[in-house]
C-alpha cells in the first residue's frame, strides 16, 4: 500500500511539472483569406462604392494584421484608407483611380521572446471600372445580299476600352428607335463582336446596324458606326449544305490560347439552309480529339447558342488538345478542327507547404514548379523569409539551398529563433506563381516519469511500476499506447492485471491477489508508445520472477529465433544424409567389377609392360583354311604347359592343402602368374607360339 501511495504522489508531481512547462505555446501565422489571387472593381468617386477587403489568419499568440500596396506600406496620400490591425479589415472610402494596384495582407505573430513570424497573402488587384467613348464614328458599310445567303457584319476595330466585365451587343434602327438584335437559331454574335446571319431574310433589311460594347459595372453602353443591310427577295430560296464561315481557329491563334483555371470558349458558325420547318439551319455537334461526342452538362462542358459555342470550365493541361465542330443538315455535313492551347503561370510540381519539426531536427521546404507542356521552363525560385529577400545576406550554415534553389533546408532548428514563414515566387512568360510555407518548431517529447527498465518480482505483494509520463508542446496533445505479448492496447485499455488511470497515466501491477499462474502471465516486456503527429517515443519495461524460470514473452516487434535454429538443423541433417548416400552408391558400383589393373599396380607390377612383353595383345585368329580335325602347328598341346601348372595345388591356397605356395594371391586373384620369368612358353622348331621366328 505504501508503494502505491509513492507512485500516486510521483505521478501528480509529474503532471504538475508537465502543465508548468506548457505555458509557452507558439504557432506561426497562417492566412486563410484571401486564399487565391482575385480582382476587385470599383466605380471612382462613388460615395456608395467603398472597398472592403478582409484578411483572416490563425496563430499562437493571435496575429496582428497590416496591408501593403504594391509590396510597400500604405501611404496616407493614397486616400481615405483604414486598417484594423486586430481583425485584418481594410476599408477604402471613396476610392479614386490613384489607388489602383495590388493589395496584400500581412499577418504577424510575435512570441514572448520578441521573435516573430510573418505570413503574406495572395494579392488582390483593385481596378476602377470604366468604359471609354467610341472614337472616329465614320459612316458604316453598305451590305447587300440575297435571301438565303450567309451575311456577317464585323464590329468596328476602334472599339472603346472597357475595364471590368464587358459584353458585345448589336442594335438595329427600327422606326427611329434602336432595338437589340438577339441570338437565335439563325443569328449569332461571336466573341470578337461579329454579327452572323446563317441565312438572310428580307426582313433583315435595316438602315442601321450598330455594334455596341457594354460594361456591366458601369452600366453604360457605347455604340459604334451604323451599317446598312439590304436583303433582296428571290422567287425560291435555294437549299445549301453546311459551310464553315467562322471558327475560333480561323479567327487567329491568339483566340485559342487560354490560361489554366479560366473558362475556355470555342465557337463555330455554319451557313446553310434546307426547306424543312424547324430545321432550316444546320445542327452543330462537338467532338474531342478521340472523336467522342461532347455532351453538354457532362463534366466541365457546356454547349450554348444553338450548339455554336463550347465552354470548358476550369481549364487544365489535359484540355490542351484538338476539338472538332460539325455542322449538318439533310444535304450533308462539314467539319472544322481547332487546337486549344492552355497556357499557364508556373504549375506546381511540389508546392511550398508548412511543416512542424521537434527542436534539433532539420526542416526541408520544396518549391518546385514547371511550365505548361511545350513552353519555356520557369525561372529559378525567389525566396523570402518573413517577407525579407533571401537572395543574399542569409547565414549559409543555417539555410542551405539545393537543386537549383528549389529546395531549402533549415539546419538544427531551435524553437526560440527559427519559427518563421517562407515565401517562394516562381515566374515565366505568363506570370508568377506564389507559395508560402511556415516552420513551427516544438519541444521534443520528454519522458519525465520512467520506470526501471527491468523489474524482478521477489514475492507476492510486490508492486510493478509501469507509469510513464511525458511532456511536449500542448499544441499537440500526447497519445499513449500499450504493447504486450504481441497485442496492442489503445489509449483507454491496458494489458491484463495492469491498474491504469488514463487521466494521470498512473500504471502498476499489484501482485498481492495474483495466482501463481497469473504471476507467470505478467512476465514479459511492456512497451509504451508516446506520440503525437510529429514525433514518437518508445519506453520498454521488462518484468520477470526471481523464483521461477524466466520465459520472457515477446514484445511487439520481437522475432522467434528458435525457428532459425530449427531450419539450420534440418539443413545440416539433410547434408549428412546426402554424403552417406553418395558413399554407399559409390561402393556398390565398385563391387560390380574386379579392378585387375588397379590391384596389379598396388602389387608393384606394370600391367601395360607385361602385356607388351607377353605378346598377348598381338595374338590374332588363325586363318580358317585347314580341316576341323587338323591341328595347327603353332597350337599348344597340354604337354606344352609348364610342369608347375599341372598340379591341382595350383588352384588352392596353402592354408588348406599343404605348405606349397599357391598360384593365387590373398584376394583370390592370379596376378603375376603369367608374368613370372620362370614360366616361358615352349619353343618348337625355333618358332614362338605367336608365329614369330626365335633366334
Amino acid at each position: 500500500m505504501e508503494d502505491e501511495r509513492v507512485l500516486i504522489v510521483a505521478c501528480f508531481l509529474s503532471l504538475f511539472l508537465l502543465v508548468l512547462g506548457q505555458d509557452d505555446i507558439r504557432q506561426p501565422p497562417r492566412i486563410s483569406k484571401p486564399a487565391t489571387p482575385r480582382q476587385e472593381f470599383f466605380l471612382p468617386n462613388n460615395a456608395n462604392n467603398d472597398i472592403f477587403l478582409n484578411c483572416s489568419a490563425t496563430g499562437r499568440p493571435l496575429p496582428s494584421y497590416d496591408w501593403y500596396y504594391n509590396a510597400m506600406p500604405i501611404q496616407p496620400q493614397l486616400g481615405d484608407i483604414t486598417v484594423d490591425h486586430t481583425t485584418g479589415a481594410l476599408t477604402i472610402r471613396k476610392p479614386t483611380t490613384a489607388i489602383q494596384g495590388y493589395f496584400s495582407c500581412r499577418a504577424r505573430t510575435t512570441f514572448p521572446n520578441g521573435v516573430s513570424a510573418l505570413s503574406i497573402s495572395h494579392s488582390v488587384e483593385v481596378r476602377a471600372a470604366r468604359l471609354d467613348n467610341w472614337q472616329n464614328k465614320e459612316p458604316g458599310e453598305q451590305i447587300a445580299a440575297k435571301e438565303g445567303e450567309y451575311v456577317s457584319i464585323r464590329c468596328d476595330d476602334n472599339r472603346p476600352q472597357s475595364i471590368g466585365p464587358s459584353l458585345f451587343k448589336w442594335f438595329k434602327n427600327v422606326d427611329v428607335e434602336f432595338q437589340e438584335v438577339l441570338d437565335d437559331e439563325r443569328i449569332f454574335i461571336d466573341n470578337t463582336g461579329t454579327l452572323h446571319f446563317t441565312y438572310a431574310q428580307t426582313h433583315d433589311t435595316q438602315p442601321g446596324y450598330a455594334c455596341a460594347v457594354t460594361n456591366v459595372l458601369v452600366g453604360n453602353i457605347q455604340t459604334g458606326r451604323r451599317h446598312q443591310l439590304t436583303v433582296s427577295a428571290v422567287s425560291s430560296v435555294p437549299e445549301a449544305r453546311p459551310i464553315l464561315q467562322f471558327s475560333t481557329e480561323t479567327n487567329g491563334q491568339a483566340a485559342l490560347t487560354f490560361k489554366a483555371n479560366d473558362r475556355g470558349r470555342l465557337e463555330c458558325v455554319f451557313s446553310g439552309y434546307v426547306n424543312v420547318p424547324g430545321d432550316e439551319t444546320p445542327s452543330v455537334a462537338w467532338f474531342d480529339n478521340a472523336n467522342n461526342p461532347i455532351v453538354s452538362g457532362r463534366g466541365r462542358y457546356t454547349i450554348e447558342n444553338s450548339g455554336r459555342v463550347l465552354l470548358i470550365d476550369s481549364l487544365r493541361e489535359a484540355d490542351d488538345k484538338l476539338y472538332t465542330c460539325q455542322g449538318s443538315n439533310t444535304l450533308g455535313s462539314t467539319r472544322a478542327t481547332m487546337q486549344l492551347n492552355v497556357t499557364a503561370a508556373p504549375i506546381w510540381v511540389e508546392p511550398l507547404q508548412s511543416t512542424t519539426v521537434p527542436q534539433g531536427q532539420d526542416a526541408v521546404f520544396h518549391c518546385q514548379a514547371r511550365s505548361a507542356v511545350g513552353e519555356v521552363p520557369p525561372d529559378p525560385p525567389r525566396w523570402r523569409r518573413n517577407g525579407i529577400s533571401m537572395n543574399s545576406g542569409y547565414d549559409p550554415n543555417k539555410y542551405e539551398f539545393s537543386e537549383g534553389r528549389r529546395v531549402l533546408t533549415v539546419k538544427a532548428t531551435r524553437k526560440n529563433a527559427d519559427i518563421a514563414c517562407f515565401q517562394c515566387y516562381v515566374g515565366n512568360s505568363v506570370g508568377d506563381s506564389y507559395g508560402e510555407g511556415c516552420l513551427n518548431v516544438i519541444l521534443p517529447i520528454q519522458i519525465i516519469t520512467r520506470p526501471a527498465a527491468k523489474q524482478s518480482i521477489d514475492k507476492k505483494g510486490d508492486i510493478v511500476d509501469l507509469t510513464v509520463v511525458a511532456t511536449s508542446d500542448n499544441l499537440y496533445p500526447l497519445a499513449y499506447t500499450w504493447y504486450f505479448n504481441n497485442v496492442t492496447y489503445d489509449s483507454l485499455h491496458a494489458p491484463p492485471h495492469v491498474i491504469y488511470d488514463v487521466n494521470t497515466n498512473l500504471a502498476y501491477i499489484n501482485t498481492s491477489d495474483l495466482t501463481d499462474q497469473q504471476m507467470r502471465d505478467i512476465r514479459g516486456v511492456y512497451r509504451r508508445q508516446v506520440y503525437h503527429e510529429f514525433e514518437t517515443v518508445f519506453v520498454d519495461m521488462e518484468v520477470d520472477l526471481l523464483d521461477d524460470p524466466l520465459v520472457v514473452a515477446a514484445s511487439a516487434g520481437t522475432f522467434d529465433f528458435w525457428i532459425v535454429g530449427l531450419v539450420l538443423g534440418l539443413l545440416l541433417l539433410l547434408l549428412v544424409l546426402l554424403i552417406v548416400l553418395f558413399i554407399v552408391v559409390r561402393r556398390k558400383r565398385q563391387e560390380g567389377h574386379y579392378p585387375v589393373d588397379k590391384n596389379e599396380t598396388k602389387a608393384g607390377l606394370d600391367p601395360k609392360t607385361e602385356m607388351e612383353n607377353s605378346g598377348f595383345d598381338a595374338l590374332t585368329r588363325a586363318p580358317y583354311d585347314y580341316p576341323e580335325n587338323s591341328r595347327s602347328r603353332t597350337a599348344l598341346d597340354i604337354d606344352d604347359l609348364p610342369r608347375e601348372m599341372e598340379g591341382d595345388n595350383e588352384s588352392f591356397g596353402s592354408s588348406e592343402y599343404g605348405d606349397e605356395a599357391s598360384a593365387f594371391n590373398e584376394d583370390g586373384s592370379f596376378i603375376g602368374v603369367y608374368s613370372s620369368p620362370e614360366r616361358k612358353p615352349p619353343v618348337e622348331n625355333n618358332v614362338h607360339p605367336t608365329g614369330e621366328s626365335v633366334v
